[in-house]
């Protein structure tokens, strides 16, 4: 696991968080402690130390500061408690309707895509976010941009069948 070492007032200290919530401290003495660490936090937040006998008793008595980097996931982007993502549907779908798969931090789920559906729009979904760091049951929402994916190739007969569609006014 790698890590990514901070200068603090009490020297070194290094935060980083892996999958699961938890997290690995040095202090200047060198010495590594895992500790659990709330859901929510962001790159560039500091938490005091509070584990007895290591975190929250630096060199000489001083409090230690854990500075905080999180891993960027390459499936969203953030913007507060709130993440950004993109699906992906065909152009029937869009046009017709019916449903797309979304990544979520829990998993998969189905976006119901209505009828008439435009390229480039924005869904949200509440509650599909980060969770809050003093209230992790407070979570943000998720917004998905549902790109439309227009066909290359046309067999003969798709290629009929839209162009009779295209005479029809709309």
């Amino acid at each position: 696991m790698q890590s990514d070492a901070n200068r603090g007032p009490a020297g070194p200290s290094v935060f980083n968080r892996p999958p699961q919530p938890r997290s690995a401290a040095t202090v200047a003495s060198g010495h590594t402690t895992t500790r659990g660490a709330s859901s929510g936090f962001d790159s560039g937040a500091a938490t005091r130390g509070t584990d007895p006998g290591v975190a929250g008793a630096g060199p000489n008595g001083l409090d230690l500061y854990l500075m905080v980097d999180v891993k960027e996931d390459p499936r969203f982007e953030r913007r507060g408690n709130d993440l950004h993502t993109t699906a992906t549907v065909n152009v029937f779908t869009a046009i017709l309707g019916g449903e797309a798969d979304v990544e979520t931090l829990g998993g998969k789920v189905k976006l119901n895509v209505p009828a008439g559906t435009q390229p480039e729009q924005v869904f949200r979904l509440a509650g599909r976010g980060m969770p809050g760091v003093k209230n992790p049951n407070e979570k943000g929402d998720l917004y998905v941009r549902l790109k439309v994916q227009i066909p290359k190739y046309l067999s003969a007969k798709q290629r009929e069948l839209l162009e009779e569609a295209s005479r029809i006014k709309f």
